[in-house]
Order: structure tokens, then C-alpha cells, then sequence
């Protein structure tokens, strides 16, 4: 399971060991790993992404 989190600071990011790094710019929309996405938002280089209705968008790949 993924959570998608809003960039907001472009840059070069690595959510597992195992792949590679990806680019993301500011204001788009990625599905990374729990543990990844609090590490991000703690740093305040992404947010939790909500819908419409508030709440959380999950992934499963």
C-alpha cells in the first residue's frame, strides 16, 4: 500500500532502496510508502493529499 502526498519542493527523492530515484516538481502528486510520505512531511517538502470529500488516497501496487 502507497499514500499519495503533494511535493512541494521540486527536487530528487528515493522512497526505497531497491528503486531508483525519481524527479518530482512542486504541486504534483505522488504515491509513496507510509513511513516515506512521514518522512517527507516532517521535512515539509510534501503534504498529505486529500479528495474532495477530505479524505486520504491510497494506492495498492
Amino acid at each position: 500500500m502507497k499514500v499519495v502526498v503533494e511535493i512541494l519542493e521540486a527536487g530528487k527523492y528515493r522512497d526505497v532502496a531497491w528503486e531508483g530515484q525519481f524527479v518530482s516538481a512542486k504541486g504534483e502528486l505522488r504515491a509513496v510508502t507510509p513511513s516515506y510520505a512521514a518522512q517527507l512531511i516532517k521535512q515539509s517538502k510534501a503534504s498529505l493529499y486529500t479528495d474532495a470529500n477530505g479524505e486520504m488516497a491510497f494506492t495498492y501496487k
